[in-house]
């Protein structure tokens, strides 16, 4: 059996000056196959959009699956790894894909 995260990009909300909160999270899924882990992501993606009454969660389409390490999930284990390409630097990167649409609750 082995392990696979998946990424799903949730529209979480709207904040009242018409900012739309997005949310992103990894969940770990052991499979015996890369499209049973997709069936299986796909179906806890779903029952998370409907999780809260209060919240009505809009999930963007593309999922994607990371196969981990072959190793059991343990305290410091890698569950996701994503390479990009940009030429900014380190700090102007960061500063672009997460500081510059970070949430900030009112």
């Amino acid at each position: 059996m082995n392990w696979y995260a998946g990424r799903s990009v949730y529209l979480w909300g709207q904040k009242s000056d018409g900012t739309n909160v997005f949310e992103e999270r990894v969940v770990a899924f052991a499979a015996q196959s890369e499209s049973d882990a997709e069936i299986k992501a796909r179906a806890e993606a779903e029952a998370y959009c409907h999780s809260r009454r209060d919240v009505t969660y809009e999930r963007h389409p593309e999922l994607i699956l990371y196969l981990l390490d072959d190793v059991a999930l343990a305290d410091g284990a890698e569950v996701w790894s994503e390479m990009f390409e940009a030429r900014e630097s380190l700090v102007q990167f960061y500063a672009t894909r997460y500081l510059r649409y970070e949430y900030h609750p009112e």
